[in-house]
């Protein structure tokens, strides 16, 4: 295939990357804003950001999805507020694999208005809105990525010159390698950890031959045992009244170590109902699946959960190395920024590509598979940050009695992302883009938190940074930021397109060493 085993894998790292590229580059979008998904979900209900902290207690959530679930419902499932999201959430889940969801005022009980939420950002992540079928993509999406990280660490022979090597002043290609570069080896232990963590978390899903075996294919049962999780089979006998549930967290509370934060309440409409609490994540590293659980009928204890065998622990350590819920807001940012690092090294990395076969995008035309690659470059990433901001605007324009109201906001986000890459398939778009997507980006940035000072008194900007807010405050300013630097790109990206064509020889010559290394 190649002449010699760099040349191979430089012809690996580049397909590899390509190939999946823009589909890494929407997980990494996601999985980079779901850090914070619970911070965003809390900012998308303005109706509580002015009232205060409740007491904890279940009883109005429980209350809630009694009185709105159908009969025979499999499991009553209610979360708690917590510092990152004041709302109460709960679910109705059913044996044929449907649910209901709703989010609830934590004191009164009352629904909320309907809105996607962080959660919309974190199921893009992991599946993509798209079942079972997208988690097998983003799967498959992770390994091509550790094969291109792994490629791009044996190319790279200079990885500490080329962390310390950015030119953004010289534009075009070297500027785009530079960027792919630095980010590249900046984010090269968090990419390398979140590639692994990734594929592992569903390795039950992915590498099924075990669960097949030892449990008829039975994943369920698989993971109840390995989380010694407890359950009772129905009677066929009617519930005749579930023990309140609040009267049982004083010795929950005892008893996990830690204030609950959820509570589940199985078969609510059988005798053979039970009551399960469990805590949050924010502790240790690993999950936190330790449960207690009650008799639904009069309260008794039932079962305390053991702590698990060694395999499982190190499964909920990479989970939760993956899913950043401890080391707090810190640790969140860190998650954060460095995602960012991971979408700017994939965007870059693309955009190398086009840039390197200039000249054959340039012969084939438009209606090409070069026009292709430059069209998907500029819909799929600069059109991307676009939805993500539209969606954030609908929640504030959108009537709050408005029926389907998450769906209306999910199709802002859709119908601005169609629109951005159907944008970039016009030829004079294509060739000088990014600085339009660039200065889109940052106008669509800089609107948000007017929006949300026109339409939201309680939430805006100045309102919470008056009351010490700094969770809410942060949506904003971030938003904020994120203009500026886009900003700044657009800046650049037209002045670069007002320098000459030609560059240095000596510029040219490296990159057309380059160019032959790795086509």
């Amino acid at each position: 295939m190649k002449n010699t085993f760099s040349q191979a894998m430089a012809w690996l790292h580049t397909w590899a990357g390509l190939i999946i590229g823009w589909l890494l580059f929407v997980i990494f979008v996601g999985g980079t804003l779901a850090c914070f998904d619970k911070e965003i979900g809390d900012w998308m209900r303005p109706a509580l950001h002015d009232a205060p902290r409740a007491q904890l207690s279940f009883a109005p959530a429980i209350a809630s999805a009694q009185r709105d679930a159908k009969p025979h419902a499999h499991a009553l499932y209610v979360t708690a507020p917590t510092q990152r999201e004041r709302a109460t959430s709960a679910y109705v889940y059913y044996d044929d694999g449907s649910y209901d969801e709703r989010a609830l005022n934590p004191t009164t009980g009352e629904r909320l208005p309907d809105t996607a939420g962080g959660d919309f950002f974190f199921t893009l992540h992991y599946n993509l809105h798209a079942g079972t079928i997208g988690m097998y993509l983003v799967g498959v999406a992770g390994m091509f990525m550790l094969v291109a990280i792994l490629t791009g660490i044996v190319i790279h022979k200079r990885v500490f010159k080329d962390f310390f090597t950015f030119r953004p002043k010289t534009g075009g290609q070297r500027a785009w390698l530079d960027g792919h570069n630095l980010t590249g080896v900046l984010g090269l232990p968090f990419h390398l950890m979140i590639a692994y963590t990734g594929v592992a978390i569903f390795v039950a899903s992915y590498m099924f031959a075990g669960v097949q075996v030892a449990y008829n294919s039975d994943a369920d049962k698989f993971f109840a045992e390995a989380g010694d999780s407890y359950e009772r089979p129905e009677t066929g006998k009617p519930l005749a009244q579930l023990y309140p549930v609040d009267r049982l967290l004083a010795d929950a509370t005892r008893r996990l170590g830690t204030q609950p934060t959820w509570v589940n309440v199985h078969h609510p409409d059988d005798s053979s109902a039970t009551i399960a609490f469990g805590g949050d994540h924010s502790r240790h590293v690993a999950w936190n699946f330790d449960q207690v659980v009650y008799d639904a009928n009069d309260g008794k204890l039932l079962h305390v959960s053991k702590p698990s065998a060694t395999g499982y622990k190190v499964y909920t350590f990479l989970g939760g190395l993956h899913m950043a819920q401890w080391g707090g807001s810190a640790l969140r940012w860190l998650y954060f920024c460095m995602g960012l690092a991971g979408c700017v090294m994939l965007a870059s990395g693309m955009q190398v590509w086009v840039n390197k076969r200039a000249r054959k995008v340039a012969e084939a035309g438009a209606v090409s598979g070069y026009g292709l690659v430059q069209s998907l470059n500029l819909g799929v990433v600069g059109g991307m940050p676009l939805g993500c901001v539209a969606m954030l605007i609908a929640n504030r324009v959108l009537p709050a009695g408005l029926a389907e109201r998450a769906s209306w906001e999910i199709g802002a986000f859709c119908a601005a992302w169609i629109a951005a890459a159907l944008y970039a398939l016009i030829p004079s778009v294509r060739r000088r883009g990014w600085g339009r997507y660039f200065a889109l980006n940052a106008i669509a940035l800089a609107a948000l938190p007017l929006v949300n000072l026109a339409t939201a008194p309680k939430s805006h900007l100045f309102a919470t940074l008056a009351r010490g807010d700094w969770a809410l405050a942060a949506v904003d300013l971030t938003a904020l930021a994120l203009a500026l630097g886009f900003a700044l790109l657009a800046l650049r990206a037209r002045a670069a397109a007002r320098r000459p064509v030609s560059e240095p020889a000596r510029v040219r010559g490296g990159e057309r060493r380059a160019a032959l290394a790795e086509r």
